[in-house]
């Protein structure tokens, strides 16, 4: 018979046992306490390391599919990146029939691709209306150029020196019906690969400024209405670099970036988005 067994035949509660036993062995007790103190710290501070990771990592999974994807892949590949499209609707363009297809893996981005009769992909766009979500694409000869969308402005993407590639689609709808949209469109020639990309953003999401409280649509909407000498078909959107004055890059530098497009060699980008770049709110609502 242990100390124990006999301190409980010699008469007293478990309760009385246990305060004399802690009394006797208080060191133990203290070990066992800072043990379980110990235990408990770390398992916290697993759970929150492992939470952060989650959060970090999931977003560069995406940041990873999106980048890898391109205009010119089948649509085989998109559904194996993105899984099925949530919207699919016929398109006609020049006589010819082709296919809208939008896919939305998470609430924080939609993907575009417009598809021909072969299941190629003609075209790709990334739209976030989630100014956490920040997908980067690189993008012109050799991929030197960068956009990150909810970072980069109008302004400050590719430099003045290659501003003869560039030209500014903008418009301002007058109607609910109409698009409002403010783009670069860019390449083209042998340099990209003749291929033409785009960036800037759409009426899917609201407008960001990158000064918070700067009325940017509003300042949009009073350049666009003083200067009606652009052209482009069907609605006269396109902008030369040397029409965009001092105040239009002003607006520029606060127009915060929220799509990418591109499209695959030798296609024409307008051809495809003649009053829209990337996925529609008509089609999103």
């Amino acid at each position: 018979m242990d100390d124990s067994e006999e301190a409980r035949d010699e008469g007293g509660t478990a309760g009385e046992w246990f305060s004399s036993f802690t009394k006797r062995n208080i060191v133990l007790v203290v070990v066992f306490f800072l043990s379980n103190l110990l235990t408990a710290v770390s398992t916290l501070v697993t759970a929150v390391t492992v939470l952060r990771e989650a959060g970090t990592d999931w977003r560069a999974v995406e940041y990873g599919k999106l980048r890898q994807l391109r205009a010119g892949y089948t649509l085989e590949k998109f559904r194996l990146e993105l899984g099925p499209p949530v919207f699919r609707t016929p398109l006609v363009v020049g006589g010819v029939e082709f296919v809208r297809n939008v896919y939305r893996t998470r609430e924080q981005y939609w993907v575009e691709v417009i598809s021909n009769k072969s299941d190629a992909a003609v075209t790709y766009a990334v739209t976030t209306c989630d100014a956490d979500f920040r997908p980067a694409f690189l993008f012109g000869s050799d991929a030197k150029h960068r956009v990150v969308l909810n970072v980069n402005t109008l302004s400050d993407v590719v430099p003045e020196t290659e501003e003869r590639d560039l030209s500014l689609r903008l418009h301002i709808g007058s109607t609910r019906g109409s698009p409002d949209l403010a783009f670069h469109e860019y390449g083209g020639g042998g340099p990209t690969g003749y291929r033409e990309f785009a960036w800037g953003f759409n009426d899917v999401c609201a407008w960001r400024p990158k000064t918070p409280g700067y009325a940017l649509r509003a300042n949009w909407e009073k350049w666009f209405s003083a200067h009606p000498e652009r052209y482009g078909e069907p609605l006269k959107t396109q902008y030369l670099p040397e029409q965009l004055n001092q105040a239009a890059r002003a607006i520029m530098a606060e127009s915060v970036i929220n799509t990418y497009a591109e499209a695959a060699p030798f296609e024409d980008m307008i051809r495809y988005y003649p009053d829209q770049i990337g996925v529609s709110r008509l089609t999103v609502g």
